[in-house]
């Protein structure tokens, strides 16, 4: 029997799993989240060693008994970063064979079986891939746009919405209240001092507050959710024409923690945009977190054909271990 290890390194957390080559996950463990190209490589493989150790003593495996590690990494954007990520990966956990990608590539594996489609990941930031039918990937990464950027662009627009309101150039909003209060401030005119100064908490944090509004009914939130949507949709229009076969029924996955929020403003504004321009789309939301989706692409690789991500024994230990996406959705808000 194969031990597979698989990574899920995001700014936020590090997720780390051990699996066999039966799709049975054995042991998971977690640390704090890091990124090689802002925090240092040795940062980003301080936490890598910690979740993998804890995911190796649950599954009562060591490196030596690993047959492949595959990892998703954020900031694994540019060619170069690949071959490095694998040598400081080999070098920390000490398994010879490792396979390296953005984190939204196993996302997107945690969504799918087909060997070819789009995701859109939105957490704290945003990223978005497409797999064509040949192989080809394309990473969007820094071709995304500030606006687009999940929790932190929607955060933001909350409080810009609020100081549209004071100002009369935008509707009255419920948002004015769960931001003054949220960031503490007795005034509009404090937070908007504190947000040009930058002296606000970061903006992700505000995004459940968005949730919140819309719920209620909201316009002005409403508008933030369906804007946002609609801007996300147009990487996934993008990767569809790189697909380029319009009659090709295509996922189009959904993954992150913003699409974990119990309404689904975000998922209809997107389904929306898509059935207007891309009809062969399927929206779908990830089945799994993205950890499972790396260790589904190493068990892909060594049986050389695509394991079913509904397999029994896989979702069995998926929900065991509370890697289920949609089960372990524990927020109310989309909080990233």
């Amino acid at each position: 029997m194969a031990f597979l290890l698989a990574v899920d390194q995001g700014s936020t957390k590090t997720a780390a799993l051990v699996g066999d080559d039966a799709g049975r996950i054995l042991g998971v463990g977690y640390a704090g989240g890091a990124c090689h190209s802002s925090d240092g490589m040795d940062m980003a493989m301080s936490m890598v060693r910690s979740a993998c150790g804890e995911a190796m003593r649950q599954a009562g495996a060591s490196a030596a008994d690993i047959a492949l590690l595959v990892g998703g990494l954020t900031g694994a954007d540019w060619d170069y970063e690949y071959p490095l990520l694998e040598d400081a990966l080999i070098r920390t956990i000490g398994v010879p064979s490792v396979r390296v990608c953005n984190d939204c590539v196993i996302a997107q594996r945690g969504g799918t079986d087909a060997g070819h489609g789009v995701v859109l990941c939105a957490g704290t930031a945003f990223n978005a891939a497409v797999q064509t039918p040949d192989g080809g990937r394309f990473i969007f990464g820094y071709y995304v746009n500030d606006e687009d950027m999940g929790g932190t662009s929607i955060g933001k627009a909350a409080v810009v919405a609020v100081c549209n309101a004071h100002a009369g150039i935008g509707p009255p909003t419920r948002l004015t209240g769960l931001v003054l209060g949220f960031y503490r401030v007795p005034t509009v005119d404090e937070l908007l001092f504190r947000r040009i100064n930058g002296k606000l908490r970061p903006y992700k944090d505000a995004a459940p507050l968005v949730f919140e509004a819309a719920r209620a009914g909201d316009p002005a939130a409403v508008g933030i959710l369906e804007r946002h949507g609609e801007s996300v949709a147009r990487y996934a229009i993008a990767g569809l024409r790189r697909i380029g076969d319009a009659g090709l029924r295509t996922d189009v996955v959904l993954s992150g923690s913003i699409f974990k929020a119990k309404d689904r403003i975000l998922q209809r504004s997107i389904a929306g945009k898509l059935a207007m321009e891309a009809p062969q789309a399927n929206v779908v939301d990830a089945l799994y977190e993205p950890v499972v989706g790396a260790y589904l692409l190493g068990l892909d690789e060594i049986r050389g054909a695509k394991f079913p991500m509904r397999g029994e024994s896989l979702l069995k230990s998926a929900s065991r271990f509370d890697l289920l996406r949609m089960a372990n959705n524990k927020e109310e808000g989309g909080n990233p």
